[in-house]
């Protein structure tokens, strides 16, 4: 099997253990078996994001936006009202989302803003709010929120802290139990490595019975999800089950690694596409100080005769895959480093993209 080194933000360059997980016997997931095996991964995501202490975990059959519409139409109550931050795509498309289920929401920030923190301060202050929600790190943009700094500012207000962990979660240092967010969620396919096709919620338990009260969606539903993972040992829909079982090899693997290695190993690989590309006479979209080190955005404009299309098939045909910009009034195109890459993988991208531009 080819090996491939995907730079596009998930899902991820895997391993072949991970790989390998698919192929197992087959079983009905009503099991016991198969049951335990979805607490083994609850307990593996709670040790990744140190949360054990006090943090709950519903499981979904679904992508990353599944998790993202549970959260927040499991969280937020018909007579509550959320900031939003829209300050790239995935914030926008909270929105979306509350618009489609009537939740009541106000936004701050333009695509491509930085959060200040004191702007946020300033908005929530104002009581008009009961929760907050936003993206730690925007992969249409490659911009890190200052997480530790808006939760710390919910809990001083009172305000329920909604956090999208997507591309963070397995690779950024959590410690849940010390930030003391209300949620936070992710899927089986950005940090951790695995397959796609599974995404979690992590909740804080004082949010338990305002998940009892608020839950909106039939399928999509935190506290029902959960409860009945206690209860009757299994989920209440069916799960993808062979993508349960590699998820569960990639949540060993992380934890195996260390997320603190990890994420060090991320920032390295990070640092080599970036000096690599602005010596290629790229330009990145942001500035340095806001920039994640898990993916990075590069402007196309002032790149004269470029074409990206032409750009991406050749790498392609290398083994090698880039992702366009999520945003077509921003041209742009993007790296991510997330998966099991390392330094001599991204010091490879850089060869082939040195020769593509040496044609």
């Amino acid at each position: 099997m080819t090996r491939k080194i995907l730079l596009n933000p998930g899902p991820a360059t895997t391993t072949p253990n991970v790989k390998d997980a698919l192929v197992v016997d087959d079983i009905c997931p009503r099991e016991t078996e198969f049951g335990n095996l979805m607490h083994d991964i609850c307990d593996g995501l709670l040790e990744i994001g140190k949360g054990e202490k006090d943090y709950n975990v519903a499981l979904f059959g679904a992508s990353g936006t599944g998790a993202m519409e549970a959260t927040l139409t499991s969280a937020i109550g018909k007579e509550d009202k959320v900031l939003i931050l829209t300050n790239g795509a995935y914030g926008i498309r909270m929105t979306q989302i509350c618009d489609n289920y009537g939740i009541n929401y106000d936004s701050l920030f333009e695509y491509g803003d930085y959060t200040e923190p004191a702007q946020v301060k300033e908005a929530l202050a104002s009581k008009k709010y009961s929760h907050l929600a936003f993206i730690h790190h925007e992969t249409s943009t490659g911009m890190m929120d200052p997480v530790e700094e808006l939760v710390e500012i919910c809990k001083d207000l009172k305000v329920v802290s909604i956090v999208d962990a997507m591309s963070t979660f397995g690779a950024y240092p959590y410690k849940l139990s010390e930030l003391g967010v209300d949620y936070i969620f992710s899927s089986s396919n950005k940090c951790i490595h695995g397959m796609a096709g599974l995404s979690f919620v992590l909740f804080h338990d004082n949010q338990k019975e305002a998940l009892q009260t608020n839950g909106r969606s039939y399928y999509f539903d935190v506290y029902k999800q959960w409860d009945n993972l206690q209860k009757k040992n299994q989920l209440r829909f069916t799960p993808p089950v062979q993508i349960c079982y590699s998820f569960m090899a990639a949540i060993k693997e992380t934890l195996e690694e260390g997320v603190e290695t990890r994420w060090e190993r991320y920032k390295a690989n990070w640092q080599i596409l970036y000096d690599g590309l602005l010596d290629l006479g790229f330009k990145p979209l942001l500035p340095l100080d806001q920039e994640s080190k898990i993916l990075l955005a590069l402007k196309l404009d002032g790149k004269e005769g470029f074409d990206f299309d032409h750009f991406h098939d050749y790498l392609y045909e290398r083994d090698i895959t880039i992702y366009p910009g999520v945003m077509p009034e921003k041209a742009t195109f993007r790296v991510a480093i997330i998966g099991d890459l390392y330094p001599d993988d991204m010091h490879r991208v850089m060869e082939e993209m040195t020769g593509y531009f040496n044609q």
